[in-house]
């Protein structure tokens, strides 16, 4: 078998901090989002009811990863295994790998044709080791055996975004940290019927967004960020203020600063237009890619309170509005074209979910 690497939570842990959030004192004209209380229901503007998932599936107790065509979604269960999940009439859970230790199955991959993740174990020296998996899906769309595609991937970066490992011409893409004195990001890639993983490096800290798009990342987008595409190398300039830390995808930006009184996100296209500040005080982002579908910002505010404690609402960046999703929720997150929240503990937990291009 092929040796694996290790995977760099460091990194992972420096590329998370860009999800918090922080404003800007003098951004310049932006337009203010109206406050969470007062904003108008997702449900009753585009007359949707979310679709629920069970949060336990004969005892087996998940947490979505994405949400594929119809009925089916991948998810993760606590030992790290990568599951299977198809909805419906009759909720089911079948486990497609299961990596043996913690942290398992980091991030994962589909496409009409395959399924693909990386899964990471510590070696017997406590040393996190990676691997990247495939499977073939069926007409169904429910995946066959898998096989190892590559166990070199390098030190693998993590962001926590749609765009961690994607497919793309006929490729698997990812990031990962360089074994070098200088802080350097490899990006990573191999054809999906295998051979030889190409690296191609990019001095400082990156993160994956939509191909072939990568973002300055961590302490490299204090001030103002860059966008760069891996195919080519061609380079966008992302202007922001001296204490704006810019969080970038392909066609967004997410300008964010922090104080002692809370904070205030803006929203911004690269090239400096169509500003907008999309919530203020204590709320954050629910996803790490920014403006998804090239429309929304999923948001979430704590209400103090005990169990479902996060207020959840969705920015509409074509509409310039704000719009509440849930006022109790549990745990969140997001793909490149769904949001879910949980409601309820244990046996009780369910996964609620809203597909964006349903207002898009």
């Amino acid at each position: 078998m092929p040796s694996a690497q290790r995977l760099t939570l460091a990194g992972a842990l420096a590329l998370a901090v860009v999800w918090l959030v922080w404003p800007a004192p003098d951004g310049g004209e932006s337009v203010t989002a109206p406050s969470a209380e007062a904003a108008p229901t997702v449900w009753e503007t585009w007359e949707l009811t979310p679709r629920d998932w069970p949060g336990a599936i004969e005892g087996l107790a998940w947490e979505p990863v994405s949400f594929l065509e119809g009925e089916a979604a991948l998810g993760t269960d606590e030992s790290g295994r990568l599951l299977y999940v198809e909805g419906g009439a009759e909720p089911a859970a079948t486990v497609i790998a299961d990596p043996g230790a913690v942290p398992g199955v980091v991030a994962a991959a589909a496409n009409e044709e395959h399924l693909a993740w990386l899964e990471s174990t510590p070696d017997e020296s406590g040393r996190v080791l990676s691997e990247l998996w495939i499977a073939d899906r069926g007409e169904s769309g429910t995946p066959g055996g898998a096989r190892l595609l590559s166990g070199d991937t390098g030190d693998v970066v993590l962001a926590g975004g749609a765009y961690d490992l994607q497919f793309a011409e006929g490729a698997l893409h990812w990031l990962a940290t360089a074994r070098s004195a200088e802080r350097v990001t490899e990006h990573r890639s191999v054809r999906v019927d295998g051979g030889e993983v190409t690296v191609t490096e990019h001095a400082g800290a990156w993160r994956a967004a939509e191909w072939p798009w990568l973002a300055s990342a961590g302490s490299d987008s204090l001030g103002g960020a860059e966008l760069r595409r891996a195919d080519d190398g061609a380079a966008v300039p992302v202007e922001a203020g001296a204490d704006e830390l810019a969080l970038c995808s392909a066609r967004w930006c997410r300008l964010i600063v922090t104080a002692a009184d809370g904070s205030r996100i803006d929203l911004v296209h690269p090239d400096g237009t169509e500003r907008v500040t999309v919530a203020e005080g204590f709320a954050s982002a629910v996803a790490a890619d920014v403006g998804l579908l090239d429309r929304f910002e999923p948001l979430e505010e704590s209400t103090g309170e005990l169990g479902d404690s996060q207020r959840v609402t969705l920015f509409d960046l074509a509409e310039g509005e704000r719009y509440l999703v849930a006022p109790a929720a549990g745990e969140t997150g997001a793909d490149a074209r769904h949001m879910w929240w949980s409601t309820g503990a244990g046996e009780l937990r369910e996964w609620h979910v809203l597909d964006l291009t349903d207002l898009a």
